[in-house]
């Protein structure tokens, strides 16, 4: 229960979850949205309960993190420049797969990831933290892409649609700051 509770409460106004209702918005495909954001965090974080410590000795995450803010600043002016268009398939499929893409790599040593790690050490159950921590962050998110869902059902589509991408491509931009100035 501390797992779930701390991820929750770690996820709440993250750049993962911002990330994942963004897409959810763009794509309409809210459970499709909420289960592949999921399995990038709980293929992240077996990464980090497997590796440990070692991971982050050897991976530079600042260079993760630039990754994923370009790739969130190029989807959101994709999104934000053909605001007016209808909603294709290929655009629903690119949007999940650069969903699990930037959740995965914006995941590598956020703060999330690293209460798993202290957590998998405090407690030394790597399945229950895993497992808890992922419940924690699907709820966190399930309240995210609730809210998103609620918002688009009042407001026009194509508006909405606007809104998340320059939304998207400016949480890019800070990502891309962030890594740069780190």
């Amino acid at each position: 229960a501390s797992s779930a509770l701390a991820v929750l409460l770690a996820e709440v106004g993250d750049k993962t979850m911002l990330s994942t209702v963004l897409f959810a918005i763009n794509t309409r495909r809210y459970a499709l949205v909420l289960l592949v954001s999921a399995l990038a965090f709980i293929l992240a974080n077996t990464l980090v309960v497997l590796i440990g410590y070692f991971a982050l000795l050897l991976v530079d995450l600042s260079v993760l993190e630039l990754v994923a803010g370009v790739i969130l600043v190029a989807t959101g002016l994709w999104i934000a420049l053909s605001w007016r268009a209808e909603r294709s398939e290929a655009t629903a499929r690119c949007s999940v797969l650069s969903c699990f893409t930037t959740v995965l790599l914006m995941e590598m040593g956020d703060k999330t990831q690293l209460a798993v790690f202290s957590l998998t050490v405090l407690y030394a159950a790597p399945v229950y933290v895993l497992l808890c921590g992922a419940l924690g962050y699907l709820a966190a998110n399930v309240i995210g892409v609730l809210v998103a869902k609620t918002i688009t059902s009042r407001v026009e589509w194509g508006r909405v649609r606007l809104v998340a991408g320059v939304l998207m491509a400016l949480l890019g931009a800070i990502t891309v700051t962030r890594a740069l100035t780190s």
